[in-house]
């Protein structure tokens, strides 16, 4: 098989398994309620937080897919490295929202949120980054880990659109509940990074 041949190979089967694993790794569902606590101060820019987080998310991932295997070699670094320095970037916005004291989420710009910790490491994290390096690599391809994002940032958007909805339903008291809530997700997802990366990292020195 050719260079070409190989780039944009297509298998609707391995199509699927490998949009229904992203579609598990990005959780954009789970990400709602974090969405939601971590926007509170700018319910009217909503719609344009989302949109700029899937935007860059989605480039993120697909940087990634194409030359994945190539930044990490120059650089030196694994996934694993990865997977932990941003969990515990991310458990100290979590142990700040606990606390209510003013986490580095909040006083920023808009376009600052949706950049971390939306799109990073919320939607393109340590699991999807990898997740993405495995399939554009065979028997997938790139044009075919290239489709599955698209698809995925697609699903992801209009997830995360319809959160001002959510917002409706509960309430400011359910909000302010739910920041709380979310703080405890935010915190329980970085120690998950933290202790995956650390795991990983001691087993292939083993």
């Amino acid at each position: 098989m050719d260079l070409f041949s190989s780039f944009f190979a297509f298998d609707f089967t391995l199509f699927f398994e490998a949009f229904v694993l992203l579609f598990a790794v990005l959780d954009a569902f789970g990400t709602v309620p974090i969405f939601i606590g971590l926007t509170e101060e700018y319910p009217d820019d909503r719609k344009r937080i989302v949109k700029q987080a899937v935007i860059i998310a989605t480039v993120i991932l697909a940087v990634f897919a194409l030359f994945g295997w190539l930044i990490f070699d120059i650089f030196g670094i694994t996934v694993d490295d990865f997977r932990i320095a941003g969990g515990i970037v991310l458990f100290v916005v979590a142990v700040e929202h606990l606390e209510g004291r003013d986490s580095r989420s909040k006083g920023l710009e808009p376009s600052d949120i949706a950049a971390f910790p939306l799109a990073t490491p919320l939607l393109a994290g340590p699991g999807a980054i990898s997740t993405v390096i495995i399939v554009s690599a065979p028997p997938y391809s790139p044009f075919l880990a290239l489709l599955v994002i698209a698809c995925n940032a697609v699903l992801a958007f209009a997830i995360l659109y319809a959160s001002g909805w959510v917002r409706k339903v509960i309430g400011p008291n359910g909000t302010v509940a739910l920041s709380r809530i979310t703080a405890l997700l935010i915190a329980a997802l970085a120690v998950s990074f933290v202790v995956t990366g650390v795991t990983n990292v001691v087993a292939a020195v083993k």
